[in-house]
């Protein structure tokens, strides 16, 4: 199968040759980009793209271009933006404004015609219109100079934005909405950095004086390739182009800057906090943990500095942090405190200047914490996150946990296929009750292992586990051959479209949930139904969408896990009978809820986590303890395209199910092999044939037996 973009350039090549003139409508950047605003609520609110009338769609567009697509002049240096080939934005050239700019790439090495292309220099170019994660683009398929119409002495200027025009105020929730700026050259003033926020690569977080958010992204390569500010920096203004992604920590929209001069920082450098750690890992009773922290100043000296804590989220109390001679290092301790009281802290530096910092940035959501803990810790203690921060409050420390396996990297089918490559324990049922585990050792474990874990908790892009990639974990096996927990059933509603950390999809990372009664509403939640096709083409990373009768939707993943269930996310699994499609039900589906690519998702782990399939051609084992043969009608008939057929063995042996036509040709087998005693089902799909009477009939040890059945489509 050829991507779409290969098929278009074919169509292409084969006009030229033959002297045809392929003619493709001429629409705008607006025309591309517009959605109205009762699909940008709904796609925002499920964390997907909504896609305009052109998607998908050859088309001619006329733009201004805002940056080149070369760090030099020619094509030899580097690309300005990070975005896998020559890239630059495009602007409406009558203007700057809402909807008025996309994302252009070269997939036809246009060099070094693209290499001629800088700022002000008017384009009219022949591409397709596509989305990639949650980005539309616009993918060049056929450009020369000749495709330059003119020239501007400046790109236009940018629009000047508050952050409360991209979120709500006071958080980094997007304004859905605000997808009308979707890479558009904005400015934005007066903000401060701030930490532990970003998609990594030296992007960062910004905040203005009401506490609103977003990301500085990494598109640029020259960004990209550029340390970071200190948390605490004030930037004057930052220009860029607005970027939509649901894989930030913390946030939905970026500003990413691609030119040196477009971040302009203020004169005043607050002192930097770094490395804040306390001495005492688990705070038993009676104990009074010291907290440690780097104090630094860019521009002077750090005066004083105090550490704030609170008990049991009562009022904040502070104690002075004193400086260890005339190193950076500062420390304060907090007092002793009651068994299971939770402790919450941060800390305020001052410099010789005035200025103030706070680490975490957000005192009221990112505050650091521990409990008192009279006793050794759990899983549950190492989860545990009430803030919406997502961070564990032994992030960075070593910690011992025990647990029993619910997953492990077993090769069961024996075939090396769609292994897991996760490994979880779990401590009990419910809430905060498991934690993927990582490492060597891990991987040695099976399902029903009790095991003792020793390892360094962390937070890997938004998801808390135990063990470094480095590192990994040490593990004692105490038993085996143990029951797992059973799965918590829980609602949709409760894991479906939250941001990472918030409550309470948070409290169920990494636990075995039991979603029911649940219809497949898109079959690849993040392209065309079909296979990956890689850059520029078809996106398709193995994640199905299901809802519940309520309508709440949530990703399930079936490319990890050892089953045999896939969306076709791969040219391979053509014809698989264990394909999902589109509007297809399950009873039930288990699996552990992970967090990827800014959404909560649920991983299978074996074909039994598939509960009451409606599709597919898959038997399916149902009652074993039976005492005859016997073939049942199917149900229903007639039917269009599925149905069901059950059949009973009264003992172990081979059986063939096969389809018929009218007249006795054999048109598909259903079962060939070996099948234990018991009550079984098929779920036959005849979506490939035509209307009309067909017969299936099983051979099964002595057993005979054949019936009619009623296609109609």
């Amino acid at each position: 199968m050829k991507t779409r973009i290969q098929f278009f350039v074919l169509i292409m090549l084969a006009c030229a040759i033959t002297g045809l003139a392929q003619t493709y409508p001429e629409v705008t950047i607006r025309d591309i980009q517009f959605v109205e605003a009762d699909s940008l609520n709904y796609y925002g609110s499920i964390n997907s793209e909504p896609t305009g009338m052109y998607e998908g769609d050859t088309v001619v567009v006329t733009g201004v271009v805002m940056n080149s697509p070369y760090e030099g002049a020619n094509p030899d240096s580097n690309e300005a933006l990070h975005s896998g080939v020559p890239s630059m934005f495009i602007c409406d050239p009558d203007g700057n404004g809402p909807w008025n700019g996309i994302l252009v790439r070269d997939l036809v090495d246009a060099a070094p015609d693209f290499a001629i292309l800088d700022t002000g220099i008017v384009v009219k170019m022949t591409g397709v219109v596509l989305t990639y994660n949650t980005t539309t683009q616009f993918n060049v398929i056929n450009f020369t100079a000749q495709d330059v119409t003119g020239f501007q002495e400046r790109r236009p200027e940018p629009i000047k934005l508050t952050l409360d025009s991209l979120v709500e105020t006071g958080s980094g929730n997007p304004i859905y909405t605000a997808e009308k700026w979707e890479q558009v050259y904005v400015e934005i003033e007066n903000v401060t950095v701030t930490d532990g926020v970003g998609i990594g690569y030296n992007s960062f977080g910004i905040f203005d004086d009401n506490n609103s958010i977003i990301v500085v992204g990494n598109l640029s390569d020259y960004w990209r390739n550029t340390e970071a500010p200190l948390p605490g920096t004030k930037i004057d203004k930052i220009r860029g182009f607005i970027e939509t992604r649901t894989n930030i920590t913390g946030g939905w929209f970026m500003i990413n800057p691609v030119y040196p001069d477009d971040i302009v920082y203020g004169t005043v450098f607050p002192p930097n906090i770094t490395n804040l750690e306390r001495d005492i890992v688990n705070v038993g009773y009676g104990e009074s943990p010291t907290i440690t922290a780097e104090l630094e100043d860019p521009d002077g000296e750090v005066v004083s500095a105090k550490l704030y804590y609170s008990v049991n989220e009562s009022a904040t109390e502070s104690v002075d942090m004193q400086q260890l001679g005339a190193t950076g290092t500062w420390h304060a301790t907090i007092p002793a405190q009651n068994d299971s009281s939770l402790i919450t802290y941060y800390s305020m530096a001052t410099d010789d200047e005035g200025n103030v910092s706070y680490n975490p940035s957000d005192t009221t959501n990112g505050r650091y914490f521990f409990f008192i803990l009279d006793r050794d810790l759990t899983v549950n203690d190492v989860q545990y996150s009430p803030f919406g921060s997502g961070y564990s409050g032994y992030n960075g420390y070593e910690v011992t946990l025990n647990g029993i396996v619910i997953t492990d990297t077993s090769d069961v089918q024996g075939d090396g296929s769609n292994v897991s490559p996760q490994v979880y324990i779990q401590n009990g049922s419910g809430p905060w009750s498991g934690v993927q585990i990582f490492g060597t050792e891990a991987d040695q474990l099976v399902v029903g292992d009790d095991v003792t874990v020793t390892g360094i908790v962390n937070e890997s892009f938004g998801y808390t586990v135990l063990g470094t990639l480095d590192a990994g974990v040490d593990v004692v096996v105490n038993s085996s051959g143990n029951a797992t927990p059973e799965p918590t059933l829980v609602d949709i509603a409760d894991i479906a479209s939250q941001a990472s950390g918030e409550l309470p999809a948070e409290s169920y990372e990494g636990v075995l949930l039991k979603l029911v009664d649940v219809t497949v509403v898109d079959d690849n939640a993040d392209g065309d139904s079909g296979p990956n096709e890689g850059s520029g083409g078809n996106a398709n990373y193995g994640e199905i969408i299901v809802a519940n009768e309520a309508g709440n939707q949530v990703r399930v993943e079936v490319q990890d896990g050892t089953h045999d269930y896939n969306n076709y996310w791969d040219f391979l699994q053509e014809g698989s009978d264990y394909q999902i499609k589109q509007d297809d039900t399950f009873d039930a589906i288990i699996g552990t809820l992970f967090y990827s690519f800014g959404n909560y998702k649920l991983v299978p782990r074996r074909n039994e986590d598939f509960i009451g399939w409606s599709g597919g051609n898959v038997a399916v084992d149902d009652d074993p303890v039976v005492n005859e043969y016997s073939l049942s009608q199917n149900y229903p008939n007639p039917f269009n395209p599925s149905t069901e057929i059950k059949y009973s063995l009264a003992d172990a042996g081979n059986v063939k199910v096969t389809i018929y036509n009218i007249v006795g040709q054999e048109v598909m087998t259903l079962v060939d092999g070996f099948r234990n005693a018991g009550s079984h089902l098929i779920r036959f799909d005849a979506s490939s044939l035509a209307s009309g009477m067909y017969l299936y009939s099983i051979k099964a040890n002595e057993y005979r037996s054949v019936k009619k059945m009623m296609l109609l489509k």
